[in-house]
């Protein structure tokens, strides 16, 4: 997501992360890739993914890596759920998506 920051603030996006993993992990990948939005740490409470509906799809008691655009009336306009910790969508694919939106 770092490497398209720019291209996602010409297009009026924002950019949150949140994790349900302990701090280390998540901080040391901000340092080391230089992060420059925000990560909210939910300090193991599942209650956000809970609420989003991506908390223990497959029985393993974790979030399912998940990407959502809401809109600006904050409803989800665009989502993205994953079947493991282990899938991602590309910046380009998000960007797509948010110009769809427009």
């Amino acid at each position: 997501m770092q490497r398209a920051k720019a291209e996602f603030d010409a297009t009026g996006v924002q950019i949150l992360a949140i994790s349900t993993d302990n701090l280390n992990g998540p901080l040391a990948m901000a340092a080391r890739d230089g992060l420059e939005f925000p990560i909210l740490f939910t300090a193991l409470d599942p209650s956000i993914p809970q609420a989003y509906g991506v908390f223990n799809l497959f029985g393993d008691g974790l979030a399912s890596a998940s990407v959502f655009l809401i809109d600006k009336q904050g409803e989800i306009a665009w989502k993205s759920i994953g079947k493991n910790y282990t899938h991602q969508v590309f910046p380009e694919e998000i960007i797509e998506q948010v110009k769809k939106l427009n």
